[in-house]
């Protein structure tokens, strides 16, 4: 909590990071003694312990390093179970929360900038999760994504690292639990998500494109394989390879279907 120096007196240094520690003592070095300048060092660190509680894989209380932070308390518990939310994670310390960690930040954006020191007698505590929206079809990563109060549905999609190249906009479903019932909500451009508040349930689907890819050799320009759109010919696919070499003989040809 504090250290003491002849001629300096005591030094309060609790609930300061390391750095701001160092700073501190040559501030007060440099006001006694002019000329000296001071170096610290760090020898070790005493352990303190941490109760995590809450929806934690194995909540408990941990015994952990005084240079720990809260990441590193809920990987020791194990993580977050699966009623766990990862957008609310409160560090709680004299009954009152001094930080919240949204894991979104760290696991999406990679941004972590918690400057919060834990102490011993910290609580972490993992919430339940809210708001669960299913993103599936043509996405670049299906998966259930939660969303805090007041989060349109885009950022589902923006959580899904968007849409792929296979999308069919003409083609978007809203599933919604209305009134005890799952109702399909009419989407007919997927920026109206910008403006749809998501709902605990909600199921989003962007259908794909059907694509078959084929292959093509022999007298064309460009022989290859070629994606061919649902609908699209041989024609197409003659005309996709750059057409016929001078060579070629337009009434011989084998089509091979493995199917």
């Amino acid at each position: 909590g504090s250290i003491s120096f002849p001629e300096i007196g005591t030094i309060a240094l609790a609930g300061l990071s390391l750095g701001d520690a160092i700073s501190l003592i040559k501030v007060k070095v440099n006001e006694a003694f002019i000329g000296t300048e001071a170096y610290i060092s760090l020898t070790n660190l005493r352990d303190i312990n941490v109760l995590v509680t809450g929806n934690a894989f194995n909540p408990g209380v941990y015994t952990v390093s005084g240079n720990s932070n809260l990441l590193h308390v809920l990987n020791v518990a194990g993580g977050i179970n699966e009623f766990g939310s990862f957008r609310e994670i409160n560090l709680i310390r004299n009954q009152e929360v001094v930080e919240t960690l949204d894991m979104y930040d760290v696991l999406i954006t990679g941004i972590y900038s918690s400057k919060t020191t834990l102490q011993s007698g910290d609580i972490i505590f993992v919430k339940p999760t809210k708001t669960l929206v299913a993103v599936t079809g043509a996405v670049k990563r299906p998966a259930k994504y939660e969303l805090i109060e007041g989060q349109m549905l885009s950022k589902s999609i923006e959580y899904a690292n968007g849409v792929d190249v296979q999308a069919d906009f003409s083609n978007i479903y809203l599933d919604r639990i209305l009134d005890g019932r799952v109702k399909p909500l009419p989407i007919s451009n997927i920026k109206q998500f910008n403006e749809i508040e998501a709902k605990d349930g909600d199921k989003v689907f962007i259908r794909k494109h059907s694509f078959r890819s084929v292959n093509i050799e022999g007298a064309v320009l460009k022989p290859g394989t070629y994606l061919m759109a649902e609908g699209e010919s041989l024609v197409d696919l003659i005309q996709k390879s750059g057409g016929y070499t001078e060579n070629a003989y337009p009434f011989g040809a084998v089509y091979e279907n493995p199917n």
